[in-house]
């Protein structure tokens, strides 16, 4: 066996002798029977408490083989709850529970830290009752709220993250740029929603201005109250008018482009075939150089009357 092997197998020896040893009461024995209740005679030498039990005093004149106890259950001394609950336990009301300073976690008692003070293992971070999730841990010697959580209420609780529509219940929760709480995370004035990125970006404020999203540019198409959906669009990395759209005002906004006889609900949206600016009488687009009257041009539909009319007049025509 090599050097290394016999320093192992006394060390287990000795590790193993420890438990024991922990319980030695101090009485000299030869047999059994010399010792106190719940203890033994080992090596003919000297009196040790059997497993489970623990040397303390019974009173204040005696002392002898303690059972140890949990948490809740009958004690005597601190002892018998320390060798199972560790150290921050007591025997209080006699039974064991863990110190005032200190919380259950499992069947050991460790010592309360909240969010921000020192700790020296996970166990130490208490935020009241534990769900099936941990929520601190203890990061370089601090508790510390886990990843995409946020501390509350002086550090005796952590809180997730709340992302665009997610339910909050402040400003802290709801984490992002652009993102106010309202009950729900919403976006900020100026700021509009990005599904495809579940995320708030900021509106851009001008034609030709920088942007990512064609959602950037919405703004830009109509006013407030008559909006013009899809005639702005991000083409090129800037805000532009889209295809069928044209700039109209100052600062310009843009507009679809509306024929004569075809439905508006704004002036600006009226243009003719040359690119004269018109104007939207009675809902439907019309010009200075054409007839007030936007039925007669292209795109408006024909009346059933128009079309009976003239099919009486081709009739008789073939009849004559």
């Amino acid at each position: 066996m090599g050097g290394w092997q016999l320093i192992f197998v006394a060390l287990l020896g000795l590790a193993t002798a420890q438990g024991p040893e922990k319980r030695r009461t101090g009485n000299v024995c030869n047999v059994d029977m010399d010792c106190p209740d719940n203890a033994f005679c080992r090596l003919n030498s000297y009196c040790v408490c059997k497993e489970g039990y623990v040397y303390a005093a019974i009173n204040s004149t005696n002392k002898g083989c303690l059972k140890e106890a949990r948490n809740g259950e009958a004690c005597v001394q601190n002892i018998q709850c320390h060798m199972t609950m560790g150290v921050h336990s007591e025997c209080t009301g006699g039974s064991c529970a863990c110190a005032p300073t200190a919380h259950l976690d499992g069947e050991r008692c460790y010592e309360t830290a909240l969010i921000g003070e020192r700790c020296v293992v996970d166990q130490n971070c208490y935020l009241g009752e534990q769900g099936i999730e941990r929520q601190a841990f203890c990061v370089r010697g601090y508790c510390t709220c886990q990843l995409q959580f946020s501390p509350r209420d002086n550090g005796t609780r952590c809180v997730r993250d709340a992302a665009l529509g997610e339910e909050c219940e402040d400003q802290l929760q709801c984490a992002g740029p652009g993102l106010e709480c309202r009950g729900t995370c919403r976006c900020r004035d100026n700021w509009v929603a990005n599904n495809h990125t579940n995320s708030c970006v900021e509106s851009v404020k001008a034609l030709n201005e920088p942007c990512e999203f064609d959602i950037q540019c919405d703004s830009l198409a109509g006013v407030p109250g008559v909006p013009s959906p899809g005639a702005a669009l991000c083409l090129g990395g800037t805000c532009s008018c889209s295809y069928n759209a044209r700039p109209v005002g100052n600062p310009p906004r843009c507009w679809h482009r509306r024929r004569p006889g075809q439905d508006c609900r704004r002036d600006e949206e009226c243009v003719s075939e040359e690119d004269e600016p018109g104007y939207c009488l009675n809902g439907r687009c019309t010009c200075k150089t054409c007839s007030p009257d936007a039925r007669d041009f292209s795109g408006a539909t024909v009346s059933r009357q128009s079309m009976f009319a003239s099919a009486v007049v081709l009739f008789a025509a073939i009849l004559g």
